[in-house]
């Protein structure tokens, strides 16, 4: 699967440009140095940045366990630097059962121990940044691993306090999903959990479950998790699937396409679960969206 192709990108628009101010937000100690380096004139250093992806599996492995990881990619920033990169974004690299590749996520705020940890993350900040070189992070916005505590806390009862951090619907009939929205796979996009007897969505694997972000309180979580980040100096994120975090609360159902897809399943307009106005609205600081709130 090419992801390039499914995300939208919003690299600089959505986050970066707010980046100063989130962390004028937060009250960790490591605050100030971060937020100095963000009004030294180098504010708008991503209009002009060269970009390396990083994939942390396979690029570089420091310790000959056939998994790369962090120390591996400390160990080649003065490599990148002589390429001309001054600024490296990484894919995910947080704990996961990696059902997708670690964009399944089970702890936003940690490093998958196959990577390393925190400690040598905080290297590789510091040898970056003497490098002149900024780390930018992929952060999974649109959804969880179901491993999440988040989603086992709201998996455990109707009840729940995390019951609406995800999207949990009744179907429309016994044995029948809400609607009839499909995953970006072409399967239902919705899982039938039998302890509480509803569907949650998932608009990827049953395995990453959908954050609900009209949901403030998920909202609040979720950059708190950024405000963590930038507090160990990211200079920011890329937003992966952003352009599916909203869905449309009334459940229609999307409409068809014509033609089928590779496995002879009909192609869907993924009209009400795709770019709603919510998302568009993003860069509208009147429009109140969660860019404008950070």
């Amino acid at each position: 699967m090419n992801r390039k192709s499914i995300f939208l990108t919003l690299f600089a628009a959505l986050l970066l440009a707010h980046a100063a101010p989130l962390r004028a937000q937060s009250t960790a100690a490591p605050t100030a140095k971060v937020a100095a380096s963000a009004t030294s004139g180098e504010k708008d250093w991503w209009k002009h940045a060269v970009v390396y992806e990083i994939y942390p599996r396979s690029f570089a492995d420091s310790d000959n366990n056939g998994i790369g990881d962090i120390n591996g990619i400390t160990s080649k920033l003065d490599y990148l630097k002589n390429l001309g990169v001054n600024t490296i974004w990484i894919t995910p690299f947080f704990p996961s059962p990696q059902v997708d590749f670690g964009y399944d996520v089970s702890d936003y705020e940690n490093i998958d121990p196959m990577y390393g940890n925190l400690k040598d993350f905080d290297h590789l900040i510091s040898e970056a940044k003497r490098r002149g070189i900024h780390v930018v992070l992929d952060f999974v916005v649109n959804h969880t691993s179901d491993k999440h505590a988040w989603f086992l806390d709201s998996k455990s009862s109707k009840d729940s306090a995390k019951r609406d951090w995800y999207i949990w619907r009744d179907g429309k009939a016994p044995g029948e999903p809400p609607n009839n929205w499909q995953s970006i796979f072409g399967t239902p996009a919705w899982t039938y959990d039998p302890a509480t007897k509803q569907w949650y969505y998932h608009f990827f694997y049953p395995e990453q479950p959908d954050l609900n972000w009209r949901n403030p309180a998920v909202e609040k979580a979720m950059l708190d998790t950024m405000r963590f980040w930038f507090d160990r100096g990211v200079s920011g994120f890329r937003l992966d699937a952003v352009d599916t975090i909203y869905e449309d609360p009334n459940l229609k159902d999307n409409p068809f396409l014509p033609g089928t897809d590779n496995f002879g399943r009909p192609n869907m307009d993924h009209k009400f679960n795709t770019k709603l106005p919510e998302m568009h609205s993003a860069n509208n600081p009147s429009a109140g969206s969660p860019a404008a709130r950070i």
